[in-house]
């Protein structure tokens, strides 16, 4: 089959991107697919596997006119392409953008749709859905960027600490835990300088844990252990800053709970292929959602990989299930139009 993998891109998670679509590619190959590696960005083919280190720098990519993405759609790679799959993180890959573009094509793609990933991608609205189907998720505020935190009434976010964070961007970019009243502002425009929206989020404290979700089944739980007590962007992707563990240690009931919610979180904002849902787990063990991930990370050592491998599926085992899912799911779309 033919595939063309999306990767790279503008957002300022392009790097991570990069090392997700290259790891992508490979599997792909080693399955015995016929596989062009092309840059969301301009639509550029990358050098098969060194993708990562011969594609351009984000401040290159950045002189490009935004158009320059519409190269991608269009190149003779994903034209051709049987099935694009998509690993572009982050802004104009994960946020509908791009799917958009390929639902114009008529191109079969892997993952979420236009709709379920720009509610993802958007934080507040997918509070908004979660709220409305009773999923619990940490009281919020959404500020406009350049509103002072003196507008704010913390107390309906239970005190501090706070968390402050862009309200659509992704790998925790632009993210700061407040906990001082005095620090509230800087954070505000560490966010701002990322989104013209920023998310103020009351502050859960207890474990972090994520859940996979493929197709309509929720992988074992990861469960987040970064040993500076802060799951940042370093914390993420330096080898050696964070300890995780698969399965989590959590009693039975409270895992199957945990997944079945991941479940119910990707089932309300529609999403498809592969979705990975963050929580936070009180000190009650009353699991939060945080957030939904309609693109999660797929470098070989990601979150949704391991849970894969704590379920008996190798890497590349999981990446040909993706690519089925978007190939039934255009097929189950086809007959639904006729």
């Amino acid at each position: 089959m033919k595939v063309a993998v999306l990767m790279g891109g503008r957002s300022s998670e392009r790097e991570i991107s990069l090392r997700t679509g290259q790891g992508v590619a490979q599997a792909l190959r080693n399955l015995g697919h016929d596989v062009t590696s092309v840059d969301g960005a301009d639509g550029s083919v990358l050098t098969p596997g060194s993708e990562e280190a011969t594609a351009p720098k984000r401040d290159s990519v950045l002189k490009l006119p935004l158009s320059a993405m519409l190269t991608c759609v269009q190149s003779p790679a994903v034209q051709a392409a049987d099935v694009v799959f998509i690993a572009l993180h982050g802004t104009y890959g994960e946020d509908g953008v791009i799917q958009a573009a390929l639902e114009l094509a008529g191109k079969t793609y892997t993952g979420s749709g236009v709709l379920a990933s720009a509610l993802a991608m958007d934080k507040a609205m997918t509070k908004r859905v979660l709220e409305r189907e009773a999923i619990p998720t940490p009281h919020w505020v959404l500020l406009e960027s350049g509103v002072p935190g003196s507008t704010i009434d913390t107390s309906l976010l239970g005190g501090y600490p706070l968390v402050v964070k862009p309200n659509a961007e992704g790998s925790t970019v632009g993210l700061s835990i407040v906990k001082h009243p005095s620090e509230l502002n800087p954070a505000l425009e560490i966010a701002g300088r990322h989104d013209h929206q920023i998310l103020i989020e009351q502050y859960v404290d207890g474990r972090e844990l994520t859940v996979a979700v493929v197709g309509e089944e929720a992988y074992p739980v990861v469960e987040i252990a970064p040993k500076s007590g802060f799951y940042d962007y370093e914390a993420k992707y330096t080898k050696g800053k964070t300890d995780y563990t698969c399965p989590a240690k959590i009693p039975t009931e409270l895992g199957r709970h945990v997944r079945e919610l991941a479940v119910e979180c990707c089932a309300v904002l529609g999403c498809r292929g592969a979705a990975r849902v963050d929580f936070r787990l009180s000190e009650d063990d009353e699991p939060m959602v945080l957030e939904v991930n309609t693109v999660p990370g797929m470098t070989p050592t990601s979150l949704v990989p391991m849970a894969a491998l704590a379920k008996g599926l190798s890497y590349d085992q999981l990446v040909g299930r993706i690519l089925d899912l978007a190939r039934a799911d255009a097929k189950a779309a086809k007959a639904a139009a006729h």
